[in-house]
């Protein structure tokens, strides 16, 4: 309800802010993201948007294609220099690395942290407020780790879980493609409970962390010592497609908005979100 609120009220103000400065001419960039991101960017290009009006009196449009980090990494590859994307946006560090080292044509320099994920087990149902209960005898899913970053996470955590080796043998882990699927495999009743994004279940405001009444939680930290994972630092890399002069400026010009150079409008957004910065 309150994000659904918050776009309505930043649809409103981008169309008011529109007519009164109506600039003569746009440029579109064009961003490849990750399902787990795709809210709060959303929630980012608009008050970019905004920023820029106001500021420079300029209309920056913005091209978000969601997809698995795989196939927009593929995307990339074959697209060359008049591939899809300006941007990648990765959800993991391990994409935008393999592009710097297999691919150094494609990119240009390196990639850049914006942001810092973190694991939650989540349901609509059930307390699993103390964690994965002791006995693993009901489905649970979670994302494919040999295909989202997330999906990693959870299986390491699920490496140092008692019980997991009878869970996986009985069937009850089951995977989705991507963390954006998982969640709604779970917000949707399909699972008991399963592994989500915080940014998904978590908004932060009034120096606090609120969640949904009724719903559940609980927080797998990276550095717990008793189930760690790897970080979940998101990183995105500037890719090597044919700009023009103007595009370039746009496209810069958002990735310090992201980073919150020259502003903090844009990470004031990843926090609301839950993410940690870098």
């Amino acid at each position: 309800m309150l994000r659904s609120e918050v776009k309505k009220l930043a649809l409103g103000v981008s169309t008011v802010l529109a007519l009164l400065y109506s600039p003569a001419h746009a440029t579109t960039i064009r961003i490849g993201a990750t399902p787990s991101f795709s809210d709060a960017l959303n929630d980012i290009i608009a008050s970019f948007q905004n920023y820029y009006i106001i500021n420079g009196n300029l209309t920056y449009n913005v091209v978000v294609t969601t997809d698995t980090t795989d196939n927009l990494k593929s995307a990339i590859v074959n697209g060359g220099a008049t591939g899809p994307y300006d941007l990648f946006l990765s959800s993991g560090y391990a994409s935008p690395y393999d592009l710097v080292n297999s691919n150094p044509s494609l990119v240009i320099g390196s990639p850049f942290r914006y942001a810092i994920g973190s694991l939650m087990l989540y349901s609509t149902s059930v307390d699993i407020s103390a964690g994965l209960p002791s006995s693993l005898t009901k489905d649970f899913v979670m994302a494919d780790p040999a295909a989202d970053f997330y999906g990693k996470a959870t299986a390491q955590v699920l490496a140092t879980t008692p019980g997991i080796l009878t869970a996986l043998q009985q069937g009850h882990v089951k995977t989705r493609d991507d963390i954006g699927s998982t969640f709604a495999a779970v917000d949707g009743g399909s699972y008991a409970y399963g592994f989500v994004a915080k940014s998904q279940i978590c908004q932060y405001y009034g120096g606090a962390e609120h969640y949904v009444d009724g719903t559940y939680h609980h927080e797998y930290r990276s550095n717990n010592a008793a189930h760690p994972y790897l970080e979940l630092a998101l990183k995105g890399i500037k890719i090597a497609r044919t700009r023009a002069a103007d595009e370039e400026t746009e496209l810069t010009s958002f990735i310090n908005f992201l980073t919150g150079a020259g502003t903090a409008v844009g990470t004031d957004i990843l926090k609301q979100y839950c993410y940690k910065l870098p």
